[in-house]
């Protein structure tokens, strides 16, 4: 029974309470915790521990909410990192809802397999809420890398997807969007993995929110923190809080959403 309880618990996205937004809000990005992504994949505990210290500022600060875009573990078969995760997030205040999204090495390759087993490990792979007066919405981006006919079947559904949940939060003040991947590096960027959307999605996805007064998109997966847009949206692309890339540092991002419709972003460090 207890291990019904817990299925479920991460079967769906969680559940989240309402606020008005007049005297604002805070919320955490937290992306790549990759655990086991230290030292060739030998030393999991290393990611555990910063993944724990998050959690630890997450439980001091009392933010409204968490999202986690990607990148949970660095092996989607190794079950001592699913479970790593799940016993570092439940160490999360009750009281906060935690909310995340796969990154690559949650589903390499988009292959069924991968696929099948995230879900069945963490329940889902694209949310959606209201809070604040603002829509949230979190998309699977594996699906806008990947070239291969799964990927792209359900880059399309996705986007329908998309487009309705654009349309219910269209009275609101604004939506923001999270995503693994940026649909776009910043000009310069050091970066060299394969990291952008793939055309014709990106075109498609951006355009779309575009026409729905979409804020800005935050995303991960870079290991490595840069700021850039997209046809006027602002992309926050947030250092990991596991190994950095590129001499980037480790941290999460806060961003606090003013009642003025202002918001701002602060990346902190971890170590």
């Amino acid at each position: 029974m207890l291990i019904a309880i817990t299925f479920m618990a991460w079967a769906q996205q969680p559940t989240i309470g309402k606020c008005d937004g007049k005297n604002g809000f805070t919320f955490f990005q937290v992306t790549d915790p990759q655990l086991g992504y230290h030292s060739k994949d030998k030393n999991l505990q290393w990611t555990i521990d910063n993944l724990e210290t998050v959690v630890t500022r997450i439980n001091e600060a009392k933010p409204s909410f968490v999202i986690i875009t990607g990148d949970l573990i660095h092996r989607h078969f190794k079950s001592e990192q699913v479970e790593a995760y799940r016993q570092a997030i439940k160490k999360v205040d009750s009281s906060i809802p935690v909310f995340h999204i796969p990154g690559n090495h949650d589903m390499p390759k988009y292959a069924d397999a991968p696929r099948k087993q995230y879900l069945d490990n963490f329940g889902y792979d694209k949310f959606s809420f209201e809070y604040g007066d603002y829509g949230f919405i979190g998309i699977n981006s594996n699906a806008l890398l990947c070239d291969t006919l799964p990927a792209h079947e359900d880059a399309a559904k996705q986007l329908d997807w998309m487009h309705g949940e654009l349309e219910k939060y269209k009275h609101l003040k604004g939506i923001f969007v999270f995503a693994h991947h940026p649909p776009l590096l910043a000009p310069g960027s050091p970066v060299k993995h394969k990291s952008e959307w793939n055309e014709p999605f990106r075109t498609q996805y951006v355009a779309l929110m575009k026409q729905y007064n979409v804020k800005a998109i935050f995303a991960g997966h870079t290991h490595y923190g840069e700021t850039t847009a997209i046809e006027g949206i602002p992309i926050y692309t947030t250092v990991a809080s596991s190994h950095p890339l590129y001499g980037g540092d480790t941290g999460y991002l806060e961003i606090t959403v003013e009642g003025n419709g202002n918001w701002l972003t602060t990346q902190h460090p971890i170590k």
